[in-house]
């Protein structure tokens, strides 16, 4: 019996001690194993192709975003230490339909192609980002509402809305179509000094290759000059979500978007819902210790040969941002008396329309089909 008790002790001990040790005895597994072991992590980590787009799912730890040189000695945030006291409680439908793409300890990143990187640096020398357009022979047209700091005590920290989200049709290779919260600092000082971020949806063939409705985020923190880039074309942005990733075609009917300064980290957390899909470090800001100046707009752009696209559902007034929040350092709604809103429209009816109202939020959409008169 002594001895039988002894080898079950032995027996443990063996077990306990192979699991200890499991990370040094790795090295030595046999060549048949190691391909085993490869082929099995081709299976959890194999790329996933959409609308003929290749996403991988990559290491958190070792994303593109970590190849940006201020970010070498950077601690990774998966959530937020500060909830948003204006989030719902509980997950919208849209939100719990996103599938899970990827395993846990990686998060999906949309492949970069070389088409991708050409695109990407015409569109650097054009400056077409969706918020101006320095070309002659290509035209935008925005219609938002704004809302500013500016020579006023109240700083914002974040904003948060509900974007109805439509698959526009129609809109040519050579235009775009985007609707997009904005936050920025510094729209008044340097070029040097003027940070922006940005999430929405758009269609954009030169940024994405195709003219399907993509999630999309872009940043800068000297005033779209040299820094900075759509989705993940550049180092930078910080991807968590195995869900939605920028770039993604995203064929849901709406998001509920929230972009803050996380009280704790400082970072610039973006949310959806409930559901964190990523953040824009601080040390890739210059200026971004609160925010001066806040958009919900929707910029269409054309060559000034072309009519112009539609935007929204392509409806007048059938598109809106509801549930908009303006929120203070504490993250909570400021009241709509300091909001210091204000509505812009370059081109109105028949071709686009926008209001906004407290209570019902920002509305807006048109078809389009504005041509520049001709000389």
């Amino acid at each position: 019996m002594e001895g039988s008790q002894a080898l079950v002790l032995f027996t443990l001990y063996a077990l306990l001690y192979h699991s200890v040790a499991a990370d040094h005895t790795a090295r030595y597994l046999s060549e048949a194993e190691e391909k085993e072991l490869q082929i099995q992590l081709k299976s959890l980590n194999k790329p996933y192709d959409e609308y003929g787009i290749t996403f991988d799912c990559v290491d958190i730890y070792k994303q593109p975003a970590f190849d940006h040189p201020l970010l070498k000695n950077h601690t990774l945030q998966i959530k937020s230490t500060s909830f948003l006291k204006s989030m719902n409680k509980n997950l919208s439908s849209e939100t719990v339909k996103l599938p899970r793409r990827c395993p846990q300890g990686t998060v999906l990143i949309r492949r970069t192609t070389r088409e991708d990187l050409i695109r990407a640096k015409q569109i650097q020398r054009t400056k077409r980002i969706g918020l101006q357009e320095d070309t002659v022979s290509v035209q935008a047209y925005t219609v938002g509402v704004s809302f500013s700091s500016w020579n006023r005590p109240e700083k914002f920290y974040g904003i948060s809305a509900d974007l109805d989200v439509y698959q526009l049709s129609g809109i040519l290779d050579s235009q775009t179509s985007a609707t997009q919260m904005i936050i920025s600092k510094g729209e008044r000082g340097p070029l040097t000094f003027h940070n922006v971020l940005q999430a929405g949806f758009h269609v954009h063939h030169e940024v994405e290759g195709d003219n399907f409705t993509h999630f999309f985020t872009y940043w800068t923190s000297d005033g779209y000059q040299s820094t900075g880039c759509f989705n993940i074309h550049c180092s930078g942005f910080v991807q968590t979500s195995e869900k939605l990733t920028p770039g993604l075609v995203y064929t849901l009917r709406n998001l509920a978007l929230s972009i803050y300064r996380d009280r704790k980290t400082s970072n610039w957390m973006l949310y959806n819902d409930q559901e964190p899909i990523g953040y824009w470090p601080k040390e890739i800001l210059n200026n971004m210790a609160d925010s001066s100046r806040i958009q919900l707009s929707a910029t269409a752009s054309s060559p000034t040969d072309q009519p112009s696209p539609p935007t929204g559902n392509g409806e007048l007034g059938g598109a809106s941002f509801k549930k908009i929040r303006v929120l203070n350092g504490g993250l909570d709604p400021y009241p709509s008396n300091v909001q210091h809103a204000e509505t812009f429209l370059d081109i109105g009816k028949p071709f686009y329309e926008g209001i906004y109202n407290v209570d019902s939020g920002f509305i807006y959409g048109g078809p389009g089909g504005w041509e520049p008169p001709k000389f």
